[in-house]
């Protein structure tokens, strides 16, 4: 009986004791050093545009109370639930309680009469997507905007800034003065697994396509099933996610049903990319046919029975033409898109406020100045592979301009761009390898250039199935930093967030490798990569016994024989640092990099003594084809580590296709200088 009289006075006692620490803690707010502040905000991807720290206050996790407006829309419900569930998750109670109050939703439904925070958010770009937080007091934490989507990006802020300072017993809330806004409107990613929807918004990416099945069968109305659970997944996240009616050209099955769809003649076969490999010629169809736009007009309709009020409409992928008169008159581009304009028109009478894009993709001008001249301003276009044909070259990096698509963007032509280099490939058409980048100051030069060109919204293609998110995922964040806030931060600082927020012991040292690998890696893959391997370009240079320029073609970013040596020095420098993470990752992309320049450098060596008026000693040659060979052998084997640290073969076809490039350059290469012999 004593025993159990003991036991319970400690419990008491050690309540007590509990209550009145965190009564004192939540009592006043306390002051928040420069350098806390400092930390603080590492743990924010992106950055926003305003934002200090100044104050903040101690309470126990169920103390808080998240409340949202009785009119709260369905955004505005699922952001506060985010928040009470990273409140609750620590010790499973409930966050409900009376001592502090974090205040969720628009201006409008909470019935704020605050002048002033109005003004502030109607100047500001993007307003929809710009919001504020700001204390009310000290026990209560604002969270507002003039849109849902801007409420839901003050939670996400406030989600990042809660994380890191949360455990079972206390969190600290800042009590943060933010008003925020997106530099482009549109950000995302394309071909990827809807799962990634709440990854993606939670650092503020809000774009990405969704895949349409098409099913047709003649005397029946033709459908196009989507997934409607991710649609709607998407839009709780405040993420558009778009369903598309892919490239005319990719629907077999439409010729099979209606034969008299198909385009006429050779013309009409569309080709294929070459990093495509295999596949047929992809018929183009005959676009002034009228039962094109029967047929548009009725999967429009099924997608928006479904809920989807945004359709995204491809045009032929690569160059074509229906030989038929009519579509020869209009040009195949102009033709599709009158039908996709056409199915629309007659689809918003029922649905008025279904939203189209007309996606351009080919990579020639086919009359695109006839059908942007036509588009009603709120159409909205899409243009992609279009990186190579729009590249100025220009020092110290290339320009990328269009003097015909700028021209729209500039006159109010809502424009969006698919080319941000996630990969190091760099071009959309030319997915061919996958290989590890991590290249901050790439992804801001394209960011940069595409805002100053007044293009609404940018996203990038990535062709991992697997391991997406492991591999590009610093790229993936780099763009959802400067997309958002483009001058906000230095790639190096970007860095040391990320690394913060993926738990790296010495975020410091993850930045100071990145100042360094990150201008090396985009001179390294801007540098005619993959196409000097894969399209046998290298071998065509020492073949014709042709002349390696510094500062041309596989030699871009080397505009003198020393630079190898001098980028080498440097990616040493950087291996030494990524050597001491307890994460391999970047240490193997360290070696990737490394390799891939000094195969540049011996290829270079090797053209430049074949290319001489006098042949090379034999002891000469010798020494250069091994030095090729060594070359080539250290990269197929730093692709193979990098490669196997993340899972066991078999691989994706692409990095098989990387080794085996490098293989055939060697070996072609090789042949050739005995061949010369």
């Amino acid at each position: 009986m004593k025993r159990h009289s003991f036991l319970f006075c400690k419990i008491i006692f050690l309540f007590v004791i509990m209550m009145t620490w965190v009564l004192l803690a939540g009592a006043a707010p306390s002051e928040v050093a420069p350098g806390e502040e400092a930390l603080w905000l590492r743990y924010l991807i992106p950055l926003p545009h305003r934002i200090t720290i100044t104050r903040k206050v101690i309470w126990a996790p169920q103390d808080i109370a998240v409340k949202t407006a009785a009119a709260a829309g369905e955004v505005e419900k699922h952001a506060a639930s985010m928040l009470k569930g990273l409140l609750s998750g620590k010790n499973g109670c409930p966050s409900n309680g009376n001592e502090f109050e974090i205040l969720i939703g628009t201006l409008d439904k909470l019935r704020l009469t605050v002048p002033e925070y109005r003004k502030q958010l109607e100047q500001l770009p993007n307003r929809d997507q710009a919001y504020i937080i700001c204390p009310l007091g000290n026990n209560r934490l604002l969270l507002t905007g003039l849109n849902e989507k801007g409420v839901y990006y003050a939670v996400r802020t406030l989600y990042q800034l809660l994380e890191p300072k949360l455990t079972r017993r206390q969190v600290e809330i800042p009590l943060a003065r933010v008003l925020d806004w997106p530099d482009l409107e549109e950000r995302g990613l394309w071909n990827f697994p809807p799962e990634w929807i709440p990854w993606l918004a939670s650092f503020k990416l809000n774009y990405g396509k969704m895949q349409v099945r098409y099913k047709m069968e003649k005397g029946r109305k033709n459908r196009a099933p989507i997934n409607v659970k991710a649609l709607i997944n998407a839009r709780l996240n405040a993420f558009n996610l778009v369903p598309f009616i892919t490239h005319l050209n990719f629907i077999p099955s439409m010729y099979e049903v209606y034969p008299g769809l198909a385009g006429k003649g050779d013309s009409a076969l569309a080709g294929r990319y070459f990093a495509h490999k295999h596949g047929d010629a992809h018929r183009a169809p005959c676009a002034t046919n009228p039962r094109l736009t029967e047929i548009i007009a009725e999967w429009m309709t099924d997608i928006c029975s479904q809920g989807a009020r945004e359709i995204s409409c491809w045009l032929t992928e690569r160059p074509a033409q229906c030989a038929c008169v009519s579509c020869m008159r209009a040009g195949q581009f102009v033709a599709e898109g009158r039908a996709f304009v056409n199915a629309w028109k007659k689809v918003r009478k029922q649905y008025p406020d279904l939203v189209i894009r007309i996606f351009i993709s080919t990579t020639a001008n086919e009359k695109y100045y006839k059908l942007l001249a036509e588009l009603s301003p709120e159409i909205k276009v899409e243009r992609a592979c279009a990186m190579e044909s729009g590249r100025v070259r220009h020092l110290p990096r290339d320009l990328f301009s269009d003097p015909l698509f700028d021209y729209h963007a500039a006159h109010g032509t809502w424009l969006i761009s698919y080319d941000v280099p996630f990969s190091a490939n760099g071009a959309v058409e030319t997915p061919e390898f996958k290989v590890p980048e991590s290249s901050a100051c790439r992804i801001k030069d394209f960011v940069r250039q595409l805002i100053a060109r007044k293009y609404r919204g940018a996203c990038g293609m990535t062709g991992w199935s697997r391991l997406g998110r492991e591999i590009c995922g610093f790229n993936y964040q780099a763009f959802a930093e400067f997309s958002w806030n483009l001058n906000g931060r230095s790639e190096r600082d970007f860095t040391i967030a990320w690394a913060t927020r993926e738990g790296y012991a010495e975020p410091e040292k993850v930045g100071e490798w990145q100042e360094i690998m990150g201008p090396i890696e985009f001179d390294v893959y801007d540098s005619d990569f993959p196409n000097c391997y894969s399209q046998g370009r290298a071998i065509e240079m020492i073949a014709e016994k042709r002349l390696p320029i510094p500062g041309e073609g596989m030699f871009r970013y080397y505009r003198e024989a020393a630079a190898f040596g001098k980028k080498l020095e440097a990616c040493g420098k950087a291996l030494k640092i990524a050597e001491r993470f307890k994460d391999p990752y970047l240490a193997n992309e360290t070696r990737v990099v490394i390799s891939y320049i000094k195969l540049a450098q011996a290829i270079y060596d090797v053209a430049a003594a074949v290319s001489a008026e006098t042949a090379p000693e034999k002891n000469k040659q010798a020494l250069l084809l091994e030095q090729l060979k060594d070359a080539g052998n250290e990269n197929i084997a730093a692709i193979r580590q990098w490669r196997s640290s993340l899972g066991s073969e078999p691989w994706h076809r692409r990095v098989y296709d990387a080794i085996k490039a490098v293989d055939n350059t060697v070996r072609a290469i090789t042949k050739k200088i005995q061949h010369f012999q």
